[in-house]
């Protein structure tokens, strides 16, 4: 039986959208006729606008995420105040379960049960985006365009194309909020092709949120699980034992909170790498998709370890970085 990383394994440290879910005049023809600005660089700026927006805005209401065949309806309530982020989302389809933030902290409660059938880490949906970036940064890799104006959960939104400049990822379509420049709608899209939805359908947005709207309604027979990932010590640093030695142009490791992983982002997407103990020396590929998020999982050369790659990128992507990773001989 092939070994796949079960959900708790597969927590990504993303606390970035964890780690996040980000005035500008909107009187754009007048602006652009009187002072023209590139396209891409007003693009930034609105970018720049969404990321401080996702951490520093209180928002709250309901938005729904849909993945592959997997359709989610959530109420989110979030808080900014005294310099921490606070927040909570609760599920409102399926099995009850919620996702609270306090600060860093972050866990996953729901009601006991034998074998829940969802992935913890994915419960967070959107909001565990890397948006919360500086993404002027990465122009080298991504084209930023305006793309006019439209109305989104009865408040009037700007829409951003970021278009890949190659085919290794993808591109996202996104709705912002003329007033606070918070995302209302986003579209995840390889080569024309919607892969994921995020919408609001009801949302607030700067109004007084209480600490009892941030507390878990489910009562005490419940089931938590942390999604904060572990800091190892300095003293417990081990020598890597492998490595990948191919990613597309603009990924860069990101903090890595455990021996047996590392992950990677170009500011947008997040791919992520696992290596453990293989119990089945027959394994071969295996490769499953939910959405855009892919995960790849076979066996390394020469060695009893299986790798897995878990990513937000197209299929051939993930596959080319599985391929690459190898045994650190010293």
């Amino acid at each position: 039986m092939n070994h796949v990383p079960t959900s708790k394994t597969l927590t990504v440290n993303r606390s970035a959208m964890t780690r996040g879910l980000f005035r500008w005049l909107p009187l754009f023809a007048l602006s652009l006729a009187m002072n023209p600005v590139r396209a891409d660089d007003e693009a930034s700026v609105w970018l720049d606008k969404m990321g401080k927006a996702l951490r520093e805005q209180n928002y709250q209401g309901i938005f729904t995420y849909m993945r592959g065949h997997q359709f989610d309806t959530v109420e989110v309530i979030h808080r900014f105040r005294d310099g921490q982020e606070s927040e909570r989302l609760a599920h409102l389809n399926g099995e009850p379960r919620e996702v609270v933030r306090d600060g860093d902290e972050v866990i996953c409660i729901h009601a006991r049960t034998d074998q829940p059938d969802f992935d913890h880490n994915a419960l967070r949906g959107p909001f565990t985006h890397a948006f919360n970036q500086n993404l002027a940064t990465y122009q080298e890799f991504y084209n930023f365009n305006m793309k006019g104006t439209d109305r989104i959960a009865g408040r009037q939104a700007v829409t951003i194309d970021i278009t890949p400049k190659n085919n290794d990822r993808y591109g996202y379509r996104l709705w912002l909020d003329e007033d606070s420049g918070l995302l209302l709608q986003s579209h995840l899209i390889n080569r024309g092709r919607v892969l994921e939805v995020f919408q609001f359908s009801r949302v607030e947005i700067g109004e007084p949120i209480e600490d009892q709207a941030l507390a878990s309604s489910l009562g005490d027979d419940v089931i938590e699980h942390s999604l904060t990932s572990p800091v190892i010590a300095q003293a417990d640093a081990v020598k890597p034992q492998w490595k990948v030695s191919w990613l597309p142009r603009g990924f860069r490791p990101v903090r890595s909170d455990a021996p047996d992983r590392i992950s990677f982002t170009d500011g947008i997407a997040t791919i992520s790498v696992f290596v453990e103990k293989s119990a089945n020396s027959n394994l071969g590929e295996v490769a499953t998709k939910m959405g855009g998020t892919v995960v790849i999982s076979r066996r390394l050369q020469k060695s009893s370890q299986q790798i897995t790659v878990v990513g937000e990128v197209p299929m051939d992507t993930a596959k080319k970085i599985a391929e690459s990773v190898e045994p650190v001989i010293y």
